[in-house]
């Protein structure tokens, strides 16, 4: 029974990872916009199910209440002020400048994972204090916390964030239908 049930967790990731990497792949070569805007909320839809088989339900909800439904909601709402409904191909510059900067992006993240705590858990080290956090109402407290182990500053940046990208989309529609 237990290694029926591994099967079908084992089915279900490598699906949605398969899954994944085609809405990723939309999301960089579909050439209209809105095409790629709903391919990057399948991503993140299928994130939040990542996080589900792990047993995080609070990340899932996070992850879908903030960035399907708070960025990808901005980014058609910028979409749609801005009437950006190109189908012009970039350049090469262009294209080698994007795969320079997610090159750089790629090698600096895999970095910084690997020296993170997460990793040095399979050395017999803690395991960046994730046993602690393990209820909801911890994580609203950490959340709220303003010393050294919460994400009060993080959790207002993201806020600022949201809120500038609101007043962008706002400004640049006002502008383009003045014009």
């Amino acid at each position: 029974m237990e290694e029926s049930k591994a099967l079908v967790e084992t089915l279900f990731f490598y699906g949605f990872a398969a899954l994944s990497l085609l809405f990723a792949l939309g999301v960089v070569l579909i050439r209209r916009v809105m095409w790629a805007v709903l391919s990057l909320m399948s991503v993140l839809l299928i994130s939040a199910a990542f996080y589900l088989m792990l047993g995080s339900e609070f990340l899932a909800g996070a992850q879908v209440l903030v960035y399907v439904g708070g960025i990808v909601v901005l980014i058609v709402f910028a979409v749609m002020l801005t009437g950006i409904h190109t189908d012009e191909r970039p350049s090469f510059l262009k294209l080698f400048n994007g795969f320079l900067v997610a090159t750089t992006f790629f090698i600096w993240s895999s970095w910084a994972l690997w020296e993170s705590p997460f990793f040095r858990n399979s050395n017999g080290m803690e395991q960046g204090g994730l046993s602690e956090v393990g209820e909801v109402r911890e994580i609203g407290l950490r959340l709220m916390d303003m010393g050294s182990t919460g994400y009060i500053l993080p959790f207002e940046l993201i806020s600022i964030l949201l809120l500038a990208v609101l007043i962008g989309a706002i400004v640049i529609g006002r502008r383009s239908s003045s014009s």
